[in-house]
């Protein structure tokens, strides 16, 4: 079980809570994202850093450069990257060519045309829209997988300090019985002090070696574990240094904005009305457009053969008679609705969870300093 400590550290080691935001949810303004947007392709395809030695102030870097997960989030970036390049193109037009021939006569012709699809509505300009918005739902959603991997990260390498810390303290109350066993020992030989005392005494070292065991077998599995989340091999070995952060109750003033999570479903609601715009222009289909030439000969008698050539122009318009995407604009408007909720769901959700978190470190803060003070 974790001592008092132990709880306020973790706590306040990994940044649930943020000190200084506002209370109000703000949407930022949208904005365009272009390839000098997507760091992560470039940030987790540098060379990994495989020291032996992880401080707590680095162990962040270490995850976002090392990390296996990570790096396979981020290819989620890419997909969506290779969407906004072929979101909003023309389909490819047509080219035909035909050829007739009269039989047995001298009559025949050839025929060449081309047609393009056009669409009736502002599709084209929707399918890039969505596109980007689902680009920049994929670098929050990295984000927050960043973010949920480091705060997993740091609440091990937390605990290991922590046990580290627990650890010398019980090789120096080790010393200090030895110390004693020996002095009632040498004491008791001159018949000064009974004999039970330096039984007691080594019974009592005994009990802290077994729990010293304990502490140490639990900080090697901590590290291991640390190994996964940093990218390391099991057969190297890891040495968690730094200190434990001071442990202060923070402000009360909450920005749901800072949380990638949350900024991922605000887009998601943008990305689902955009997706309701996008079927909507989806009830007319594309009509189409053609251009035709020909040439031909036909035999005139007693004229002879005569040279013939035409070119023609032609429009076709799809008839919205059976198909107005009924079903796709009904699912689309129902998942929008859907993430309305979820965002209002995940920020009750936040806020409810930095207040349990603020109401245990003002339970706890007060136990800890009293420790510190014995």
């Amino acid at each position: 079980m974790k001592s008092i400590s132990t709880k306020i550290l973790l706590i306040s080691a990994v940044g649930f809570i943020q000190p200084s935001c506002v209370h109000k949810i703000r949407v930022k303004p949208r904005v365009n994202i272009s390839d000098a947007d997507l760091p992560y392709l470039s940030n987790h395809s540098s060379a990994q850093n495989m020291s032996s030695s992880v401080s707590l102030s680095s162990l962040a870097e270490r995850v976002r450069k090392n990390n296996m997960q990570l790096k396979a989030a981020t290819l989620k970036l890419s997909e969506a990257h290779g969407k906004v390049i072929q979101s909003g193109r023309l389909a490819n037009p047509s080219l035909g060519v035909s050829v007739n021939k009269a039989a047995p006569g001298y009559d025949g012709q050839i025929e060449v045309s081309f047609s393009q699809r056009f669409p009736l509505t502002n599709k084209l300009s929707l399918e890039r829209r969505v596109s980007k918005d689902a680009l920049k739902i994929a670098a929050e959603e990295i984000k927050s997988a960043e973010q949920s991997l480091i705060t997993a990260a740091q609440l091990i390498a937390v605990e290991v300090v922590q046990l580290r810390k627990q650890d010398a303290n019980l090789s120096k109350q080790i010393a200090s019985l030895s110390t004693v066993a020996e002095f009632i020992g040498d004491a008791a030989s001159r018949g000064e002090l009974s004999p039970l005392d330096a039984t007691q005494t080594r019974l009592e070292m005994q009990t802290i070696e077994i729990k010293q065991k304990q502490i140490r077998s639990e900080q090697s599995v901590l590290t291991a574990r640390l190994k996964k989340y940093i990218g390391l091999p099991a057969s190297k070995p890891l040495t968690v240094t730094g200190n434990l952060p001071s442990s202060k109750v923070p402000s009360r003033a909450l920005s749901l904005w800072n949380r990638a999570d949350y900024r991922a479903k605000t887009m998601e609601a943008q990305y689902a009305k955009s997706n309701i715009l996008l079927e909507k222009s989806k009830r007319y289909e594309d009509f189409d457009v053609s251009f035709s030439s020909g040439i031909g000969a036909t035999e005139d008698a007693p004229d002879g053969t005569e040279a013939e050539a035409n070119i023609g122009m032609g429009v076709s318009i799809p008839l919205p008679l059976y198909n107005r995407n009924e079903g796709n604009i009904h699912a689309a408007s129902a998942k929008a609705h859907r993430n309305l909720l979820e965002k209002s769901a995940l920020a009750n959700e936040i806020k409810n969870q930095v207040s349990t978190y603020r109401k245990e470190m003002q339970t706890w803060l007060p136990n800890l300093k009293q420790q510190s003070y014995m």
